[in-house]
Parts: C-alpha cells; sequence; structure tokens
C-alpha cells in the first residue's frame, strides 16, 4: 500500500516535470519562430520599399540630373546628352544656349513641375534621365516650347521667335507676338502632346516652323531665310526657297 502510494506520487512528480520540459521546448521553438519572423521581415525591408520601390521607380532617383541647376550651360550640356536622336530639342548646344538665355525664363524656384520657367524643364529633364521611355515622354516638356507642361506649344515658339534673330524679320508675317500666338494655335500641331523639333522638316506645321526657328537661331545672323519659313505662311524668305510650312 505503501509502495503504491510512494509510485504514484513519483509519477505524479515525473509527469509535472516532463510537462515543464514541454513547456520549456515550446518556448524556444517559439523564439526560433520569432527569429523566422524577423528574417522574413528583413528580407521583406531588403526587397521592399527603399531597393525597389520609391528611389528606383521614380521618387527621388534624377538619373544622375542635379533638377535644381538652373544654369543654361548645365541645362543645355544635359539636355544634348539625354534628349538625342528622335528626341533631339536643339539643333546643336550654341542653339540652346541662345534659347535658352533669350526665351525661358528663369524666374521660379527649383522643383518647379509645371509653368514655363527653366526650373520646370530641369524637373522634367530630371525623369527623362530615368529611362528611354522617360525621355521619349518628357524630353518634350524640357525642350524650348514646353509642351503644354512647361509652357504652352504657340505661346512659347512666338516667345523664342521674337526673342531670336527673327524679332528683326519682316517678311514672317505674324505681325506681333500676340498676334502669332493667336495665329500659331489655330495650326496643324499646336495641340500635339509630344513631339521634336528636329523630326518636324515637314509636318505637322508647328513642329515644321519650331525645327526653321532653330535653324534661324543657329545661322546667328538674319536667319538665313528660316525665319521666313518659320512665320505665318512658312513662304518664300530670303534664300528664294518655297514654302515649307504652309
Amino acid at each position: 500500500m505503501n509502495w503504491t502510494r510512494t509510485t504514484g506520487l513519483v509519477s505524479t512528480f515525473a509527469l509535472i516535470a516532463a510537462g515543464a520540459a514541454w513547456a520549456g521546448c515550446s518556448g524556444d521553438d517559439n523564439k526560433t519562430d520569432g527569429g523566422g519572423s524577423d528574417a522574413t521581415s528583413d528580407a521583406t525591408s531588403d526587397s521592399g520599399g527603399n531597393d525597389s520601390g520609391g528611389n528606383d521607380s521614380g521618387g527621388n532617383d534624377s538619373g544622375g540630373v542635379d533638377a535644381s541647376a538652373l544654369d543654361c550651360n548645365y541645362y543645355c550640356a544635359t539636355i544634348q546628352s539625354v534628349c538625342t536622336g528622335t528626341n533631339l530639342q536643339y539643333k546643336d548646344n550654341a542653339t540652346c544656349l541662345s534659347m535658352c538665355q533669350n526665351g525661358i525664363p528663369n524666374d521660379a524656384g527649383a522643383g518647379a513641375v509645371s509653368g514655363d520657367s527653366l526650373a520646370c524643364r530641369m524637373y522634367h529633364l530630371s525623369v527623362a534621365a530615368q529611362s528611354s521611355t522617360n525621355a521619349a515622354t518628357h524630353c518634350p516638356h524640357a525642350g524650348p516650347y514646353g509642351y503644354g507642361y512647361c509652357g504652352d506649344i504657340c505661346n512659347d515658339f512666338c516667345e523664342q521667335y521674337y526673342a531670336s534673330v527673327c524679332k528683326t524679320d519682316t517678311t514672317g508675317g505674324w505681325g506681333s507676338i500676340d498676334a502669332c500666338r493667336t495665329a500659331c494655335a489655330t495650326e496643324n500641331g499646336a495641340d500635339a502632346g509630344a513631339g521634336a523639333p528636329g523630326n518636324g522638316a515637314s509636318s505637322p506645321t508647328v513642329l515644321c516652323k519650331e525645327y526653321h526657328l532653330e535653324n534661324a537661331v543657329q545661322t546667328g545672323g538674319s536667319g538665313g531665310g528660316h525665319c521666313d519659313h518659320a512665320g505665318l505662311t512658312g513662304g518664300a524668305g530670303a534664300d528664294g526657297g518655297g514654302a515649307v510650312c504652309p
């Protein structure tokens, strides 16, 4: 009888000890699981937010372009290297410098994403530099005519026309900068969402006139007949050529 009672007590203590040991193991397992959860969290952090999100997908990544540098020399050197081929906005660096210094307002704060300013153009140029897809979309915004983002096509075209060597041209037919804005708005291509002057030697009309305006700026003199081609009728100029941008 005593032996039986003693054996029962021993068995009871053994069960209690085993339960405690199991509980201890279970606690260790929970710690291990917690470590796994931390590791998963770390992996999520590494593969998510900072690395594959914000910076790389657009947020702060500027493609190496300093959007706060509101300087025509920097702007022209950068846009000539970023916007090339079918995205070309200026015939050459000298043309860009002349149009930047004479026709692009430089009175807005850095970081502007819209409005006729050098700051706006620098912002869109920094986005264009991120990828070839971005360049096709944003190079026109960063160029001299703004394309509805950094100015209005006709307003910027007319301002550039009267700021360039064409301001002394009397055969272009616009009459005045205000008349130019009004007439330009009715022409083909005036509502285009994108484009590049280098592609516009023939059509649409506004791109053609932008193309010849840049040729006029490039000459650095009388415009060589290009001011007339960039004018209201796109007619014959001093070089005897025909109406190339009617």
